[in-house]
């Protein structure tokens, strides 16, 4: 047996597989009689192992040996090698999820400052560029914190006018109160010599007149407009007749210049325009200093512009930005007969507002000259 291990070795040997550890046994040889047998040999130090395969062919033993590397080795790099690739894994996972982290969680807390400015009233916007539904969030809120400000603007606008205007109603009020409590006394103590009574009333008369205008003008920001095509031209030449005694009583000349065949047609709601017609011939009247009032109409394809234009005498542009506050007046009336109440203006300025046309005042040569133009 130990010879013919030897000769086996022999055999390996010439084939170049060296063999430190190598036996077969009684029952192996047993063993081929029936199958083939495989066998593993550790070489120890050598770290390697034969894989031999055994078979029997008549009187014939036949050895296959094939070499394999130590595996336990080769598995303790690979651990190793596994090990080293786990931890360097771990690190870029943390490291990439701290930097993702910061990349989302930066731009929400810019978002939450931002939110807390904005509920504080402090309006501002935020450059958040992440092209995905952060930046997207930021986009909108900036648009909304811009629409607040100009929203808290208007706001703050309204309330100063407001208390401007509560101030003038007051003031407007105070006077003739205070003449009707003076004369209202006067009556009482005997003083009256016929006149007080009539004083009074007419007092009265321009608080309840002033009373409706306000009422009038708070109403035009509640009324819907009814609008529908009508003729301008015979409008004004039906109102400016109505001012005729007033006007030779004053020696004003009013003169027109429209074409009474051709018309001038405008959608608007036909009462508010009338009552802008009335408003701004009356303020001709009452403010001319020249006595002589120009109104025309011109048609230009499919807008119609109306343009009245009187004397002023000396007036700068300050007094144009104010001529559409409540109550403003740029001088004592020349007529008595159209004294009013200062809101004859801001009625006119809500009025086409409202029709979203363009209007508004030029002064050239002391001329002050009105326009609106209905397209």
């Amino acid at each position: 047996m130990d010879q013919f291990n030897e000769r086996i070795i022999s055999e390996f040997d010439r084939k170049k597989i060296k063999l430190n550890k190598f036996w077969i046994t009684e029952s192996t040889l047993n063993t081929l009689k029936d199958k083939s047998v495989n066998k593993l040999y550790d070489q120890g130090k050598s770290k390697y192992q034969v894989l031999t395969k055994f078979i029997k062919i008549d009187n014939y033993i036949i050895a296959i040996g094939l070499p394999l590397p130590h595996m336990e080795a080769t598995i303790e790099i690979i651990n190793r090698f596994n090990i080293f690739l786990m931890t360097i894994s771990v690190i870029l996972i943390v490291l990439l999820v701290v930097i993702l982290s910061k990349k989302i969680t930066r731009p929400l807390e810019s978002l939450k400052v931002l939110s807390q400015d904005i509920a504080n009233l402090h309006f501002r916007k935020e450059e958040i560029n992440t092209n995905d539904e952060v930046g997207e969030l930021a986009k909108s809120i900036n648009i909304m914190s811009e629409n607040l400000e100009k929203a808290q603007e208007e706001i703050n606008s309204q309330n100063k006018r407001l208390k401007e205007l509560m101030s003038d109603v007051s003031h407007e009020l105070k006077t003739p109160l205070s003449l009707v409590k003076v004369y209202e006394q006067g009556i009482s103590d005997g003083l009256d010599d016929g006149t007080f009574r009539d004083t009074i009333e007419e007092q009265l008369e321009k608080m309840d007149l002033l009373i409706e205008k306000l009422l009038f003008w708070t109403e035009l920001e509640s009324t819907s407009l009814n609008k529908y095509p009508f003729e301008l031209g015979k409008r004004v030449v039906a109102i400016a007749r109505k001012y005729r005694l007033i006007l030779e009583e004053n020696d004003i000349l009013l003169s027109l210049s429209l074409d009474m065949d051709m018309e001038y047609v405008i959608h608007a709601d036909k009462a508010a325009i009338d009552v802008v017609l009335d408003n701004i011939i009356t303020n001709a009247i009452k403010y001319t200093n020249d006595k002589n009032i120009e109104i025309a109409l011109t048609k230009n394809n499919n807008s119609v512009t109306l343009t009245i234009v009187n004397g002023v005498g000396e007036m700068d542009e300050s007094d144009l930005q104010n001529v559409w506050r409540p109550f403003y007046v740029l001088e004592k009336s020349r007529s008595k007969e159209l004294s009013g109440t200062g809101l004859g203006l801001p009625i006119i300025k809500s009025i086409l507002e409202n029709h979203e046309v363009d209007f508004g005042f030029e002064l050239m040569n002391s001329r002050l000259t009105f326009f609106v133009t209905f397209a």
